[in-house]
């Protein structure tokens, strides 16, 4: 993208063997959306454990019920043809909108995820009258995928997952998500963590490790374009291009947080359009030295996607490794 669209210069951030590159944007003719619940035609599912579970505390136990995400509807086709339009600049967990503000800002430069978030900004609004109390932390991501690759590496997990770090315990996270191509695979399952330490095991681990029991049994995935409501218990993986061909896919998650959840990680975009000053820090889960629960596990399934079967880390272009999901 020039920088006459909005961009004036991307910043680069490199730790722990990861880069991260953070644009900076203009303040010229910024999209300002504002909420219309009355456009909803009909309420979420009061029965959906997503739904139940909105401005709810983290409860471990909620992993054991099963939960998919609530579906939204799909983005018709001219409204994937404005959202999909190639050359957007990707954004990592950038604040559109802030505690007990009405508005959510958005820079010019993401005009073309304006309708996708209108949709989302209504449902939130009718769903959750507890929205002032909330940061929504826009990351945009767009690529082409070459087949047998993902276009996000990562090992099963949640979105909103509260170790440690934070106690006591904050509101849950609830956070939506659409991509035009290779929609996101849930595991409507139960998960039982009760054997677990949070401040000595990797979570995200033991999640690969029992979705591997069931073989996968319990996949779902939306379709492509389908804008899904999912809550921090619901646990995910991207999913593998299995064509033979690459294909370019746009995909964009808004995530809302309670006003204590602020997202202070280098390389987080910055919005110019709210005035905040957040001491930025190097965070990564890597950081925290944790260990499989079940230390004999398949290999695949108790490393990060950038290291080898033996933890080391892999060199600079290799495929990445893949948890074995399936015998």
């Amino acid at each position: 993208m020039s920088r006459s669209d909005g961009v004036v210069r991307v910043e680069t951030f490199a730790y722990r063997g990861k880069t991260y590159e953070a644009p900076v944007f203009d303040t010229e003719a910024p999209v300002v959306l504002t909420a219309r619940p009355n456009d909803i035609a009909r309420p979420l599912p009061a029965e959906s454990p997503v739904v139940r579970c909105l401005h709810s505390i983290w409860n471990l136990a909620e992993f054991e019920v099963p939960r998919s995400p609530v579906s939204l509807g799909a983005l018709t086709a001219d409204e994937i043809a404005v959202f999909a339009t190639q050359d957007a600049v990707r954004v990592l967990d950038m604040p559109i909108k802030m505690p007990d503000c009405a508005e959510y800002r958005v820079p010019r430069a993401l005009a073309q995820f304006a309708g996708a978030l209108q949709r989302i900004i209504d449902v939130e609004h009718r769903v959750n009258p507890h929205h002032a109390d909330y940061h929504a932390y826009l990351t945009v991501d767009q690529r082409w995928v070459a087949p047998g690759t993902l276009h996000r590496e990562a090992p099963c997990h949640v979105d909103g997952f509260q170790g440690a770090r934070w106690s006591p315990k904050c509101r849950t996270n609830h956070t939506y998500t659409v991509s035009d191509l290779l929609p996101t695979a849930y595991y409507v399952q139960p998960f039982d963590f009760r054997a677990l330490d949070e401040r000595l095991h990797d979570y995200f681990w033991e999640m690969n490790a029992q979705v591997a029991d069931t073989n996968e049994a319990h996949r779902w995935q939306p379709c492509p374009a389908e804008i899904t409501m999912m809550d921090c218990y619901c646990v995910h993986r991207g999913v593998e291009n299995d064509g033979t061909k690459p294909v370019f896919r746009t995909w964009m998650r808004l995530s809302f947080e309670e006003r204590r959840r602020v997202f202070d990680r280098l390389g987080n975009a910055h919005n110019p359009l709210f005035e905040y000053e957040w001491p930025m820090v190097d965070r990564d889960i890597e950081q925290l030295h944790l260990r499989a629960f079940r230390e004999s596990s398949d290999a695949s399934l108790r490393v990060f996607p950038w290291q080898d079967l033996d933890g080391t880390p892999l060199p600079p272009g290799t495929p990445k490794t893949k948890p074995r999901l399936r015998t």
